[in-house]
């Protein structure tokens, strides 16, 4: 096995990765959203040092198990999102007592009394 062993350390570049590879559960949402997977994969792909095939193979399978759970966590916020949405604008829902859900005539209706528009314009 050939690989630098500060790679996958535990504050290695590549440490989330090796642990989303090897213990899923033990990674958390925090890690998750911490990881950058595009420098990830630019290492993986042309490291600094020679590695494994096997190695690699491991950490693009944790990119993967990665990726997926960002898509997992997008998901649910954007269905969280929709559902608040639809919930904001249903329609039904009121919370006016019943007495209160028409309003007067006299409330809505301006008077019909034009005399302030009846005299001339003044000259200019």
């Amino acid at each position: 096995m050939f690989y630098a062993h500060f790679v996958l350390s535990k504050r290695g570049p590549l440490a989330k990765i090796w642990l989303a590879a090897h213990w899923d559960k033990k990674l958390t949402k925090a890690h998750v959203f911490e990881c950058n997977l595009e420098s990830s994969v630019e290492s993986i792909i042309s490291p600094k040092v020679k590695m494994a095939l096997r190695t690699s193979g491991h950490l693009l399978l944790g990119v993967v198990r990665i990726y997926h759970r960002k898509a997992k966590y997008l998901l649910a916020d954007c269905n969280e999102a929709f559902i608040k949405i639809k919930m904001a604008f249903r329609p039904g829902v009121v919370d006016l007592p019943e007495e209160n859900r028409e309003a007067a005539y006299n409330a809505i209706t301006l008077p019909e009394e034009f005399h302030d528009f009846d005299q001339p314009l003044p000259d200019l």
